[in-house]
C-alpha cells in the first residue's frame, strides 16, 4: 500500500510538470503568432523622398503660374475698364452734340418755315432786281469807250489830253469843239510786261453824242492804227452784258468766214441778215445751231 501510495504521488507530480511544459510551449507559439501579426515600421526611403520634391515644385510652379495668369488678367481688366470709361465718355459727349444739333434743326426749321410763310423775296424778284442793278450800271457807262492797243506809257501824264489830241487824227473825223474827254485812265489792273498786251485806255466822254460819233467812225474804218499799233474801239459794258456778248464770239466768227451780215445789239441780242429777211437770237446755242445750217 505504501507502495501503491508513492507510485500515485509520483505519477501524479509527472503529470504536473508535463502540464506545466505543454503551457510555457503554448504561450511560446501564441507569443510567435501574435509578433507575426503586428505591422513592422516603415523606413522612408529616397525615391520616395524625391516624388515629394517633385510634387512640392511641380505645386510651386503651378501657384507661380496661377499668379501671374491672375495678374496678367487683371492687367487687361484694367485696360478694359480704362477703355469702356474712355468710351463712356465719349458717347456722352455725342449725346451732347447731338442734342445741341437737334436744337439747332429745330431753330433751322422754325426759320425755314417762317420763310416760307413770308419769304422776302422770289427768285423772279431776284432776278429782277439783278437786271435793274445791271441796267443802272450799265446806263452809268453809256458815255464811256475802251481804247485797246496803245502802247504802255504812251499816253504820258494825261491820258485825257493824249486822246484828244489822237481821236481826230486816228478816226479822221472832224469835231466841231473836238471830243470832250471828262476823264481817262488805264484799265486798273497792273502794269503788263512789254511782251504781252498793254492794258486799255477807259475815257469817259462828257456828251453821248461824241461817244456814238468815235464808235460809228472806228466801225466804218473797219482797222485803225496808230504809229504800227492796232487800235480797237469798245463800248464800255458791265461784266454781266460782256459775259452775254463774249457768248456769242463763235456764232461771229461762222458769220464772218460765211460773210454773213450781222451786229450784236444790246445788251446781247444777235441780228442777222439773210435771205429769208432779218433773224435775232438772245440764245447763243441756238444762233449757232441755225447759222451752221444755213448754205455756206
Amino acid at each position: 500500500m505504501p507502495g501503491n501510495q508513492q507510485k500515485s504521488a509520483t505519477q501524479r507530480q509527472d503529470t504536473g510538470k508535463l502540464g506545466e511544459a505543454s503551457k510555457e510551449s503554448a504561450t511560446k507559439v501564441s507569443n510567435t503568432v501574435s509578433n507575426d501579426n503586428m505591422p513592422s515600421p516603415r523606413v522612408p526611403d529616397s525615391d520616395t523622398a524625391g516624388t515629394t520634391d517633385q510634387m512640392a515644385k511641380e505645386i510651386s510652379s503651378i501657384y507661380a503660374l496661377l499668379k501671374e495668369t491672375s495678374e496678367t488678367q487683371e492687367s487687361k481688366l484694367n485696360a478694359i475698364q480704362s477703355a469702356t470709361r474712355a468710351v463712356e465718355s465719349m458717347l456722352t459727349n455725342i449725346g451732347e452734340r447731338l442734342s445741341n444739333a437737334e436744337s439747332r434743326l429745330d431753330f433751322l426749321e422754325d426759320a425755314h418755315k417762317a420763310l416760307e410763310a413770308t419769304p422776302p423775296a422770289t427768285k423772279s424778284e431776284v432776278e429782277m432786281l439783278r437786271q435793274k442793278v445791271d441796267d443802272l450800271e450799265n446806263r452809268s457807262r453809256r458815255n464811256n469807250l475802251r481804247f485797246v492797243g496803245f502802247p504802255e506809257g504812251s499816253e504820258g501824264r494825261d491820258a485825257a489830253a493824249f486822246l484828244r489830241e489822237v481821236i481826230p487824227q486816228l478816226l479822221e473825223t472832224d469835231f466841231p469843239v473836238g471830243p470832250e474827254i471828262d476823264r481817262a485812265h488805264r484799265s486798273l489792273a497792273r502794269r503788263r510786261p512789254d511782251d504781252q498786251p498793254p492794258r486799255a485806255i477807259l475815257a469817259r466822254f462828257l456828251r453821248y453824242q461824241d461817244r456814238e460819233r468815235i464808235v460809228e467812225a472806228a466801225r466804218k474804218k473797219v482797222k485803225v492804227s496808230w504809229n504800227g499799233h492796232h487800235i480797237m474801239v469798245f463800248p464800255d459794258y458791265s461784266k454781266l452784258v460782256t459775259e452775254k456778248r463774249a457768248a456769242f464770239n463763235q456764232c461771229k466768227r461762222l458769220l464772218h468766214e460765211r460773210r454773213v451780215k450781222f451786229s450784236l445789239l444790246y445788251p446781247a441780242v444777235l441780228s442777222l441778215k439773210t435771205t429769208e429777211g432779218r433773224r435775232e437770237f438772245t440764245d447763243p446755242k441756238k444762233a449757232l445751231d441755225y447759222i451752221r445750217s444755213l448754205s455756206p
